[in-house]
């Protein structure tokens, strides 16, 4: 890839959180970085209870699930279907305006999920993106996307056969980017239709990939990292 800014700063959030907390720390970067042009964020992260994220621009009147009406719900940033965070790893990227990639913004998917398939072909996984097998599907036939970020396709997404385990979105700010995504790695109790990568593959070492992670995700966006100890900002829990 082009070249990138010298330093990432990672942040590893051990304790899971609630899903409003979780969209305010990353709003909360998101602006943060303005102040800091030559340096990159990278978060990982989970949550405190099975959560629903609503995409930036999506249809709140859109039918909802009946299995998933008792998990609370929170509006995020960034653009695309209904995302339900259980039994994933989530994670967070964002890039300044002074960023090569912020140029052009979509190759940060391309940039971050060619990381993601490298680390998980090291624990045991082949997979790739959905544009390199041809399996991009259109709307259904009412023009009306699915309700679910994992039921939609686009050619960024990582599949393993037809399965999506890897979906992201952004949100652009001033010429800063956002990007968020999740790695599906078990089916939900709630959806147990969309499997994740336990399911799929009997040879994926978990462990290995939770721990690598984040260093891949700060390394795909920049020459170093350092991981932060304490994070640079104090905000409220939200309830």
């Amino acid at each position: 890839m082009e070249s990138v800014l010298p330093l990432c700063d990672l942040i590893v959030d051990d304790a899971p959180q609630c899903g409003q907390q979780n969209m305010a720390i990353d709003e909360w970067l998101l602006e943060h970085v303005a102040d800091v042009p030559n340096r990159s964020f990278v978060r990982v992260y989970s949550w405190c209870e099975p959560t629903i994220t609503l995409g930036y621009f999506q249809d709140e009147t859109q039918a909802i699930d009946r299995r998933l009406t008792t998990c609370p719900s929170v509006h995020r940033l960034t653009g695309g279907g209904a995302i339900l965070h259980d039994r994933e790893i989530t994670y967070s990227c964002v890039i300044p305006q002074t960023h090569p990639v912020a140029r052009t913004p979509t190759s940060l998917y391309i940039v971050i999920h060619q990381a993601i398939i490298k680390l998980l072909a090291q624990c045991g996984v082949e997979c790739c993106m959905r544009q390199e097998v041809g399996q991009v599907r259109k709307s259904s036939e009412t023009g009306t996307d699915p309700f679910l970020c994992f039921l939609r396709s686009d050619p960024r997404d990582v599949v393993m056969a037809e399965h999506k385990i890897v979906g992201s979105a952004q949100r652009r700010r001033k010429g800063h980017v956002l990007q968020h995504g999740s790695v599906l790695l078990q089916a939900s109790r709630h959806t147990p239709e969309i499997p994740g990568v336990e399911e799929l593959s009997a040879q994926f070492i978990k462990d290995d990939f939770a721990r690598l992670l984040p260093e891949t995700l700060a390394r795909a966006v920049a020459a170093d990292f350092r991981l932060l100890s304490q994070f640079p900002c104090v905000l409220p829990i939200q309830t």
